[in-house]
């Protein structure tokens, strides 16, 4: 059974893979082989072959796409709503400049937190239940590092983001401001489990020394192990692929096991959602080994690594000199 399944796999089209796993259900992952941690099943003896996933629109593209002005809103031209931000599936949700959010979503089981990561109802910022738990308990394990954090922004409405967006148009025009600054509906901040992260008595966010700081180097090295993931990470083919400039203080909370996986991956985590998103493959990149993975993750074997080819990826043409910035350094710009 085993050399027919893998004669299925390494000889036949592409599309006849869609049938292993329906093979699996009928007669057992054991009888074909070992389980892909991204979905699918891989036969004894046969080098595992990745899900096609069509590429996400390039930044390149979507920053030649004009934005609309009304009097009531502030949109960009075909921009289309996300998934799996109503369902419990919220963590992978891709927000960019291309997919939003409702106007009208306001996430479910927001709690407030203080601006020193206490959960209190007197604090200031609100967050969704699991990603203030989250920062919590970050928070508790930065001050044993002797790491002081504080909140600058959280969960941010649609209409806080109207005001957000157009403060900075009026400080450094429309197209500066959208380098650095969601479009109303496009913020992370609106889906609730997103913060802005800065240092008490450190480096100010805005300095552009923040990014080597003692708290940014902290979080870099530590924040995945609570959940949280750099949305916009330095480099110039990272911003190219994030749509954004480099934001040393902006984190989004996904969960420990994606968290991992993305770090992981070495991947930008908008390309990584977008291909868990369209059932992509997992990514495995080769800094896994100097990662602790969540309590309890089941380890996969290095054996699933997909061949560089096939990882999701963006155009060519989206090159740094096309990218929201080219410079790898960290710009002083204003949290998103």
């Amino acid at each position: 059974m085993r050399q027919t399944i893998g004669m299925i796999c390494a000889h036949q089209p592409r599309h006849l893979l869609r049938i292993v796993p329906l093979l699996a259900l009928i007669l057992g992952a054991s009888a074909l082989g070992a389980a892909l941690p991204g979905g699918g099943v891989v036969a004894a003896g046969v080098a595992p072959r990745t899900v096609e996933v069509l590429p996400i629109t390039p930044c390149s593209e979507i920053n030649k796409r004009k934005i609309i002005i009304t009097r009531t809103s502030i949109g960009i031209q075909g921009a289309v709503t996300t998934l799996n931000y109503r369902t419990n599936q919220w963590a992978i949700s891709v927000l960019d400049p291309m997919y939003r959010l409702s106007s009208s979503y306001r996430p479910t089981g927001l709690v407030a937190i203080t601006w020193r990561g206490v959960l209190s109802p007197k604090g200031g910022y609100l967050l969704k239940r699991e990603a203030a738990d989250a920062l919590n308990a970050m928070f508790t394990q930065a001050k044993v590092s002797k790491i002081s954090l504080k909140i600058l922004s959280a969960y941010r409405s649609y209409s806080t983001q109207v005001a957000t967006f157009a403060k900075w148009v009026a400080q450094a025009g429309l197209q500066q401001a959208r380098k650095y600054s969601a479009i109303p509906g496009h913020s992370e901040h609106q889906l609730g489990t997103t913060v802005d992260l800065g240092s008490i008595n450190g480096v100010a966010w805005s300095n552009p020394r923040f990014p080597t700081s003692a708290t940014a180097l902290w979080l870099e090295a530590n924040a995945y192990r609570f959940g949280f993931v750099r949305s916009y990470p330095a480099g110039s083919a990272n911003i190219a692929l994030s749509c954004y400039g480099a934001e040393a203080w902006h984190w989004r909370y996904v969960g420990k096991s994606l968290a991992y996986e993305i770090v992981c991956s070495a991947q930008v985590p908008r390309i990584f959602l977008w291909a868990r998103q369209n059932g992509g493959d997992r990514v495995i990149g080769p800094a896994c080994d100097s990662l602790t993975p969540p309590e309890g993750y089941v380890l996969p074997s290095p054996s699933v690594t997909p061949p560089a080819s096939d990882v999701p990826s963006e155009s060519p043409a989206d090159s740094p000199s096309e990218s929201p910035s080219a410079s790898p350094t960290e710009p002083v710009a204003s949290p998103s």
